[in-house]
């Protein structure tokens, strides 16, 4: 099975790396009511595998924050909340519509 998770932050959430055990790390990214958890595979291999992804995703992440600054100079709009935002609403878990 194949799903995805779409996260849309807000002004106080995180990312930092968690040592819930002397020894054990994980990467986290969320705040106090939602959030996810990147921990090492149980395997052989399993840190090298880790390493690799985390240092793609710092990687593909410090590309999207300069597009998303970039976007914010050199945006002079706010989108409206009208019908474009319907089928955008339609994907989200909660949503009525």
């Amino acid at each position: 099975m194949t799903f995805f998770v779409v996260v849309q932050p807000a002004k106080d959430d995180l990312a930092q790396v968690h040592e819930p055990i002397p020894g054990v790390r994980q990467l986290i990214a969320g705040n106090d009511q939602a959030g996810f958890t990147i921990q090492v595979p149980a395997r052989v291999g399993g840190l090298a595998d880790a390493a690799h992804f985390a240092r793609a995703l710092a990687n593909a992440a410090a590309d999207f924050a300069a597009w998303c600054e970039e976007q914010n100079r050199t945006r002079s709009y706010v989108p409206d909340a009208g019908e474009d935002w319907a089928a955008v609403r339609s994907l989200r878990p909660d949503s009525k519509s």
